[in-house]
């Protein structure tokens, strides 16, 4: 097995590192999202528990732990989680429950026109 070069193991620590803050704005969008207006998010106890646990799980250059790669997907998957319930909720509140509607209006949602409307 060759042992990779120092300059494309920076390169790969960079990429990892990228991509694991992607994946924290992700969760303070989210997080920011699902708190009211008037909140701050820095206020939060859950993002004082997700920064606690990013910087828990930093791995320096000489470090390499299979337990960072776990957690970085288990962030993933909660950003996952929460964007998906924000749109499920989203979704939920626009199209259900609002009775019958009339053709035109089920027209309108799913982007057709009638026959008599004007073009």
């Amino acid at each position: 097995m060759k042992i990779p070069s120092k300059e494309w193991r920076l390169y790969l620590d960079m990429a990892s590192t990228i991509k694991k803050m992607h994946t924290l704005r992700s969760l303070v969008r989210e997080l920011r999202r699902s708190l009211p207006k008037h909140e701050r998010v820095q206020h939060s106890p859950t993002y004082s528990y997700i920064m606690n646990q990013y910087r828990q799980n930093a791995v320096t250059d000489e470090l390499y732990c299979r337990e960072q790669e776990e957690m970085a997907h288990l962030a993933q998957t909660c950003a996952t989680y929460l964007e998906s319930s924000r749109r499920y909720i989203e979704l939920h509140s626009e199209f259900h429950g609002r009775g019958e509607r009339t053709v035109k209006e089920t027209a309108d949602m799913v982007g057709f026109k009638l026959p008599n409307d004007p073009k």
